[in-house]
């Protein structure tokens, strides 16, 4: 199999985690758990938010894959037995004894060279310097629109004043304060069936309008359409990537309207072909969708976070849906990590099993040289986010 250990990994979609300190068992798999409906979820259906409840709730989450993985793997690095508990009393241990050398410890071990990291969750945000102190690589900050257009319409502003904040923040956000690339989860919001119409500035207004009388009961859809279409036309001014969720995402996901190919028709208008666009977690599980955007649309990209790793033993089938029509120079790594630094390291573990082990069979059905496999294999996993984010300078 191809040996891809050695390789240095950047993180292209992740998000920032403070120190939790010791956890129980319990606290620990909710935080590293795919976010999945909880207790209060369940609760807000009739359910008693009882102590049954939370046990069947962390039975099933123990019962993914993805965590069952994460347990063997965390067991291979503490040298303790593959079991919940002693895992996490070793994870305790070290970090009660030195928390950011046991965050080096686990880059160290999965290669983890870089990340771009999503700042707009959790919320409230977690500070720039702070967590950019606290890691042992580079840390490139990118900024989420979703939390200005919150604080914009819960604010009195007229349109003129609503547009020049929006405008003058996103510049800001990306000339002044460090962040080399917007976000957007629009499709959590109203779905990603977007025209390109919608950059018109009247939109905007119209909607707004709307919004602030109370009337138009698609008016809040035309408005964040609106501002995506601009947030667009900010990263090409800026020269910067936007980042786009696509696919799965928790519970409260349409999963039907995030499909990637709902965004072809606005990412091949001829305003917005300049722009450079990830397609966060690959639209997962529609990947032949992402990938197939990647390869004919110029600017487009596409990275395999969430599904790697929450899909568990579905990671080679992602690279490879992925990889069907891709560029090998259009697919880029990413986790979607949060709440703890484990998550980034058993997905940059899981990332490059699977990797290496779709590369070998493409070898072995003489598709790619193992040269060209193991160059592809670099690309992937970090030389094309470091290239889109200016990371080697």
């Amino acid at each position: 199999m191809l040996d891809l250990s050695h390789l240095p990994v950047v993180d292209v979609h992740c998000h920032p985690f403070a120190n939790a300190g010791p956890v129980t068992p319990e606290q620990f798999v909710d935080m590293v758990a795919f976010p999945g409906g909880g207790v209060a979820y369940m609760a807000e259906g009739g359910l008693p938010a009882d102590a049954a409840l939370a046990r069947e709730i962390q039975g099933i989450r123990r019962d993914t894959v993805y965590v069952r993985y994460l347990v063997r793997q965390m067991a291979h690095l503490f040298d303790c037995e593959p079991e919940m508990e002693a895992v996490v009393a070793a994870r305790n241990r070290a970090v009660t004894a030195d928390y950011t050398g046991y965050v080096s410890r686990l880059f160290a071990a999965a290669g983890l060279a870089g990340l771009v990291v999503d700042f707009g969750y959790p919320r409230p945000p977690l500070a720039v310097a702070d967590f950019q102190a606290d890691m042992p690589v580079p840390v490139v900050p990118i900024y989420r629109i979703e939390p200005l257009i919150v604080e914009l319409l819960e604010s009195e502003a007229g349109w003129d004043e609503f547009r020049r904040r929006y405008d003058e923040t996103i510049a800001a956000a990306l000339t002044q304060q460090g962040y080399r690339g917007l976000k957007s989860i629009i499709a959590y919001r109203t779905g990603l069936d977007i025209s390109p119409l919608s950059r018109t500035p009247d939109q905007g207004l119209r909607a707004l309008d709307a919004i602030r009388r109370g009337t138009g009961g698609g008016a809040m859809k035309q408005l964040r359409d609106h501002l995506l279409c601009r947030a667009l036309e900010l990263c090409i001014e800026h020269n910067v990537p936007m980042q786009i969720h696509t696919g799965a995402g928790d519970y409260e996901v349409n999963l039907v309207s995030c499909r990637p190919a709902l965004l072809l028709d606005l990412l091949r208008f001829p305003a917005f072909r300049a722009c450079t666009v990830i397609l966060v977690h690959g639209g997962y599980p529609y990947c032949a969708e992402a990938g197939y955007l990647a390869n004919v649309l110029t600017r487009v990209y596409c990275d395999v976070s969430e599904g790697i790793p929450f899909a568990g033993g579905g990671a080679r089938r992602i690279y490879a849906e992925t990889l069907e029509m891709a560029p090998l120079s259009k697919v880029v790594y990413g986790s979607d990590g949060f709440t703890l630094p484990e998550i980034n390291y058993v997905s940059a573990r899981l990332g490059k099993q699977a990797l290496g082990a779709v590369l070998d069979e493409l070898v072995a059905a003489d598709m790619l040289s193992p040269a060209g496999a193991l160059e592809a294999a670099g690309m992937i996993l970090a030389d094309t986010a470091r290239r889109l984010y200016g990371m080697d300078g």
